[in-house]
């Protein structure tokens, strides 16, 4: 039993903040990438309405999508996965983003997301520890974001 307390400890604590909305400057920064202090951070179990989070630059180089993690405990290695799950009913995942967790506060872009749709993100760390951790969250995404020329 102590040895998987020693494991458990040796992982650290995450969970998953929210999501918020940055420009490609800040993702530019990978995931040691500071959070603006007028990004607004949305918990988990938001429904997410109306233009928020559209892209209003014809590149798509605003309003993207970055999971706010909050960890806890010595560096160790993780992954993040998206999953959507659409109106019709279908599920897909993507691939999972591979990341270093330091400790404080960690940015993941999750890659260009504009379906209206469930997701769920999917936090994992402790890779190659005799434990892994996890944690999870859902948001939705009901949408009217204008069409760009």
């Amino acid at each position: 039993m102590a040895a998987a307390l020693t494991a458990a400890h040796a992982a650290g604590t995450a969970r998953i903040t929210g999501i918020a909305f940055v420009d490609s400057n800040v993702t530019g920064q990978g995931s040691r990438a500071t959070l603006p202090a007028a990004a607004k951070i949305y918990l988990p179990g938001t429904k997410i309405t109306g233009a928020v989070g559209c892209p209003t630059t014809r590149y798509r180089t605003d309003e993207l999508i970055v999971a706010v993690i909050d960890y806890q405990g010595a560096p160790t290695a993780g992954s993040l996965q998206v999953v959507r799950q659409l109106p019709s009913g279908q599920q897909l995942a993507n691939a999972p983003y591979y990341l270093d967790i330091h400790q404080g506060r960690v940015l993941q872009y999750l890659g260009p997301i504009f379906d209206n749709a469930n997701y769920t993100l999917r936090l994992t760390w402790g890779l190659g520890q005799a434990q892994n951790s996890q944690a999870a969250a859902t948001f939705t995404f009901a949408r009217n974001c204008p069409r760009l020329r």
